[in-house]
């Protein structure tokens, strides 16, 4: 039977804890600081909980390819994003070398897009599916360089965002890249995953195709989202000038 709290939740403990104590962890600094933004934050560390205890996660492991593009789809494209716009200006210190080197946008870009197109080679993700170590760092890896890829975009620092222009350019190659890695899904062979099986009256080309839709519209959906919000914002800067 499944319930709310039944078979379909995986409350794994470690993911929950994880959670938490980042939650928390960021609560005790919102509230000495006064940040305004904390929602867009909580509402990431919400998601990141969802996506990976949720029925989502069940299916995406045991029955649906689509079910797993939508997990990747949101560990690489809207947690990040979420958790970069709450998080509040701070000083780099001995973090200054490292994000000089990752934070670059051809790395960043590189590290994100290609994290992106790397998993979902059928050798590399059926790899991941058969193994839970590689699994998890396959996940990690999705937030990690998802984070990295947002950041010349959306990092609390100002001073290192891309110019408008820039930006533009980055957000919308990205979107090409994921357009055609999504209609080499919907378009391209079946059978490519084998160990989905279809769930629900959805047999597993259909599933496929599924995901390959789910990457190929939602996921441009967000680059361009991006890309809207960076003329906006431009435009008011100039109208303001």
């Amino acid at each position: 039977m499944n319930t709310f709290f039944g078979p379909n939740w995986d409350l794994e403990p470690s993911v929950v804890a994880g959670c938490a104590a980042l939650a928390l962890g960021y609560i005790a600094v919102a509230r000495k600081r006064g940040l305004s933004r904390m929602p867009y934050f909580l509402a990431g560390v919400v998601l990141l909980l969802l996506d990976l205890i949720s029925p989502i996660d069940t299916l995406a492991d045991r029955y649906l390819f689509s079910a797993h593009i939508v997990q990747h789809f949101l560990l690489a494209l809207v947690i990040p994003p979420l958790l970069l716009l709450g998080t509040p200006v701070f000083k780099l210190g001995a973090l200054n070398k490292l994000e000089r080197a990752v934070g670059q946008p051809p790395v960043s870009w590189l590290l994100g897009v290609g994290t992106m197109l790397a998993w979902h080679i059928p050798a590399l993700f059926n790899a991941a599916l058969a193994n839970d170590g590689l699994h998890i760092f396959q996940h990690l890896s999705f937030l990690v360089t998802g984070v990295i890829f947002w950041w010349p975009i959306l990092g609390p620092l100002e001073d290192r965002r891309l110019p408008a222009l820039g930006a533009v350019a980055y957000l919308f190659s990205a979107c090409v890249c994921c357009s055609l890695l999504g209609a080499f899904l919907t378009l391209g062979p079946s059978g490519l995953y084998p160990a989905y099986i279809g769930y629900g009256g959805l047999d597993a080309r259909s599933d496929q195709q599924l995901g390959g839709m789910l990457m190929w519209v939602p996921g441009c959906f967000v680059y361009l989202s991006g890309i809207l919000s960076t003329v906006l914002r431009w435009y008011g800067a100039e109208r303001t000038a």
